[in-house]
């Protein structure tokens, strides 16, 4: 059975056959019947021959799509290529190229039967000759069949582009599937990794050794890719443009369509106002006839004949001047409601599109700068909803002008308003090839710019690192290449349109000229008087204004098209990591279990981090993770805040797969404090309570009680009281307002006002001076207790009191057990501690800066020492400051 799209295509063809059947027979019927008569006139011909070339047309073109639409949907060409319908989008856009080509014929045809028609023709006068009749009803059914022809063309298109594009997703719907991408799988369940690596090298065998990736599944979909061709062609990448095009259009109109009630009174009132501004060029050419008439009779006409024509002046004259009034109300009103409009649907982009970021995948923002994603938000949503807004008002006022116009040059001289048309088909094509070559440079200048608003934001938010380095020069290249090539772009986009609006202004320029020598021609034979001539050149200046307002727009609007593209689609895009479900545990014990877990980053996905490592934590201990930098621990730490999805292996809490998990109620479970963490600027208070305000989903808010308590949990309460707002101070930027230490205590008590079950500690006091440290790892000793936590540190007092330590590197967990354990076991964590206890006071990292520290050999750090036990570079393990070295006798003693 056809899709919807296939019947509406069907059901376009046979009215447009039925109509233009009527039109070419119709006509005929009244030409032999006056042929019978022994009257002829050529031009009858060409009003019959003129509408039957429609209807061959109209035949052929209808077989085509009936062949197109009810073409099997799974047939496919040679070589198991792509469906033969998509080669009837060739024969599509022939047809429609006939159709516009016929058209243009039409014109001309019409433009010599006006040029060459008798006076009287129209309107009838009374007592006219019979062949009158069946002229004017051969020119209507003429232009009937004209118009009925070019919109079922335009329309017969677009819905035969989408037919197409049903086929082929049918069509790739059918395709075996491609090799799934390891960072985007599901979390597998416990021992499916192993089942998944053996298909694989059963996979890579079948395949001829192409790797675990490939097998004989995707050799036998390459096949069927290779059968339709290498790569995309360049019809195939038109069609896929087109299709994108056609989904951000109807997206819009989707966003748009809550504001229809508003749009359809600014849309009536546009026609009033189009109405208006249509019958200004009327009265003001009657007043011109009145004071024509008057000035060259004043001479042979009474004073009182004379009053007359100053009363009938006058009454003309304030005719105009209400119509200018009213027309002036109703186009304030359409222009303010659309500007209403307009705004209405840029908040709602932004919204929606600032929903669909904050559901991307972490991975998303590893790979794109965030300047990228800025300029989506802001510039280009501005770009699509006041270019498309303002545009689209401007458009339809336009569009609605033309209608009123057209109807009033048709009353005032058919003749020279089909000779205004001639050149009406050349416009709408030139615009057309305009648009198509205009909108693949906006998206190019909107990526361009992106770029460059990209650089920016890399250089200004470390703007510390630039000047301490020395690096402004580079980062000002870099930002002048970038705006090197968005230049090179806008000049080749402004020059384009220099040439398109040259055309664009010549034409109807050179048609201004026509119509007036033929409409002066017409004033001399007597056949128009002056002032319908004067009037329908107002007509036609009004109508030219409307139609180079319209093209003006159309550049606009395919800009804004452009820029459209890349807002829906990162409106459109799925995340990565699938939608967490639903499941919220009634109670939760804290047991943390990772299994065979293998993962790599997105924007490194060869590099592997973790290989098949394994952990568990037990409700209520205390898990230590030591190792050199880049071993992989914070990189389990955000496996555990399903930040990431291993690429195998599970991750489980309380044996449950945290992708079964509910994601926020998840993440009021396992709380984080990172080593730099992040401040708002808003209030401390609303800080602490930062994803468990009630705009947050959350049922129970934090009371004030609640708050103030876990400041106190965290060493924060006596701070922040000091300050005269006390909690509602403001953290500034990124806690710019605060010290380190301060902003790491109010981070503690954010994670600890959501009471979790999991504590995670990701090098939470290693930015940390002395003292600030101190103060900080008290409050941590303190909120540690009755609760799972794993906690990444290099410092020996953090991790010697822990139930159990994992030593990690290169992804792996190289050894595990408590610290006495390890120390007796003589490996990699015994190493390192010795290496650490035995370094020399001026590269020891020792804390000694308050007398209340535990002892000195408490406070070395681990990391260094192990990274050079591995034989690799330390890569900044070491943390610590100088201070007072370790006593020899408490070195040993702990090692």
């Amino acid at each position: 059975m056809p899709s919807f799209s296939g019947w509406a295509l069907l059901v376009t063809a046979v009215i447009e056959l039925v109509v233009v059947s009527w039109c070419a027979l119709w006509p005929l019927r009244w030409e032999l019947g006056l042929l019978t008569r022994a009257w002829g006139w050529w031009r009858l011909d060409s009003f019959s021959l003129g509408n039957l070339d429609v209807l061959i047309l109209a035949v052929l073109k209808d077989a085509a799509v009936g062949g197109l639409v009810l073409s099997a949907p799974g047939s496919r060409g040679h070589g198991g290529g792509a469906p033969v319908a998509s080669n009837h989008d060739g024969v599509r856009q022939t047809v429609t190229g006939l159709c516009l080509t016929h058209a243009v014929l039409l014109l001309v045809k019409a433009a010599a039967v006006a040029v060459t028609a008798p006076p009287d023709l129209w309107p009838p006068p009374p007592g006219s000759a019979p062949p009158t009749g069946p002229v004017v009803v051969g020119l209507v059914f003429m232009y009937t069949s004209l118009v009925v022809s070019i919109l079922a063309s335009l329309i017969g298109q677009a819905f035969a582009r989408l037919v197409v594009s049903e086929r082929e997703d049918a069509w790739e719907d059918d395709l075996p599937p491609p090799p799934a991408d390891p960072l985007r799988l599901p979390l597998l369940q416990p021992g499916a990794a192993e089942a998944e690596a053996a298909a694989a090298e059963a996979g890579a065998g079948a395949g001829g050794g192409k790797g675990a990736g490939g097998g004989a599944e995707a050799a036998g979909a390459a096949g069927i890719k290779a059968g339709a061709g290498e790569g995309q062609t360049r019809s195939e990448k038109r069609r896929a443009a087109a299709k994108a095009k056609q989904r951000t259009i109807v997206e819009l109109l989707r966003l748009s369509s809550v504001d229809s009630p508003l749009l359809l009174v600014a849309f009536s009132a546009g026609i009033v106002a189009a109405l208006g501004s249509a019958l200004i060029p009327h009265f003001t050419g009657q007043i011109i006839d009145f004071a024509l008439r008057a000035d060259r009779r004043k001479f042979t006409r009474t004073t009182l004949q004379l009053l007359g024509v100053a009363r009938k002046f006058t009454r003309t004259t304030l005719q105009l001047l209400g119509v200018a009034a009213l027309t002036g109300v109703f186009a304030g009103t359409r222009g303010g409601l659309f500007t209403v409009a307009i705004t209405r649907l840029n908040v709602r982009l932004r919204k929606q599109l600032f929903h669909a970021l904050l559901q991307f995948e972490i991975g998303y923002f590893d790979t794109t700068k965030t300047g990228e994603i800025t300029s989506r938000l802001a510039a280009d949503t501005s770009t699509v909803a006041d270019q498309v807004g303002l545009n689209l008002n401007v458009l339809l006022r336009s569009a609605t002008q033309a209608v009123m116009v057209l109807v009033f040059m048709f009353a005032s001289s058919w003749r020279l308003t089909v000779v205004t048309f001639i050149l009406v088909p050349v416009v709408l094509t030139i615009s057309k090839v305009y648009g198509k070559y205009y909108s693949r440079l906006a998206k190019k200048v909107q990526a361009e710019l992106a770029a460059a608003n990209g650089v920016a934001e890399e250089v200004l938010s470390t703007m510390t690192t630039v000047k301490a380095h020395a690096a402004q020069d580079s980062a000002e290249a870099s930002y002048a290449s970038k705006l090197g090539d968005f230049y090179r772009l806008q000049v080749a986009e402004a020059w384009l349109y220099t040439l398109y609006a040259a055309i664009n202004t010549f034409l109807p320029n050179s048609v201004t000229a026509v119509v007036l020598f033929y409409g002066g021609t017409l004033v001399l034979k007597g056949e128009m008087s002056s002032a319908s001539l004067f009037s329908f050149m107002l007509f036609q200046q009004s109508l030219s204004s409307a139609f180079q307002s319209m093209g003006d727009v159309f550049s606009s609007l395919t800009a804004a098209v452009g820029a459209a593209d890349k807002v829906i689609e990162l409106m459109r895009r799925q995340p990565a990591i699938p939608p967490s479900g639903s499941l919220a545990l009634p109670r939760l014990e804290g047991r943390v279990e990772l299994r065979d877990v293998g993962f790599a980053y997105p924007a490194r996905p060869h590099a592997r981090v973790l290989d098949g490592l394994s952990l568990t934590a037990q409700p209520g201990e205390v898990v230590a993770l030591v190792g050199s930098s880049g071993g992989g621990k914070s990189s389990i730490v955000k496996l555990l805040e399903r930040f990431y999805l291993p690429m195998s292996g599970s991750v489980l809490l309380d044996g449950h797969d945290l992708g079964l998990l509910d994601a926020k109620w998840l993440r009021r479970q396992v709380a984080l404090v990172s080593q730099e963490p992040i401040l708002y600027a808003r209030s401390i208070r609303r800080n602490i309570v930062f994803g468990m305000e009630a705009e947050d989903g959350c049922a129970h808010p934090p009371t004030e009680e609640e708050v103030i308590e876990a400041a106190k949990q965290a060493n924060a309460h006596d701070f922040i009281s000091a300050f005269p707002e006390g909690y509602d101070t403001s953290c500034g930027e990124k806690g710019v307002a605060l010290s380190g230490g301060q902003k790491q205590r109010i981070a503690i008590a954010r994670a600890l006002v959501r009471r979790p079950r999991v504590l995670l500690l990701d090098e939470a006091t290693s930015a940390l001076d002395a003292d600030s440290e101190a103060v900080v790892q008290e409050a941590l000793d303190r909120v540690m207790a009755g609760r799972t936590v794993i906690v990444i540190a290099h410092r020996l007092s953090t991790i010697q009191n822990a139930d159990r330590i994992y030593v990690i590197g290169k992804g792996r967990v190289q050894e595990v057990g408590t610290h006495m354990e390890l120390l007796a076991a003589g490996g990699v964590y015994a190493q390192l501690v010795r290496r650490q206890l035995t370094r020399p006071i001026s590269q020891a990292n020792i804390l000694a800066s308050s007398s209340d520290l535990r002892p000195s050999a408490s406070s070395a750090s681990l990391g260094s020492g192990a990274g050079e036990a591995y034989g690799e570079i330390p890569g900044g393990a070491l943390q610590g400051q100088q201070g007072q070295g370790p006593a020899p006798g408490q070195g040993q003693g702990q090692g």
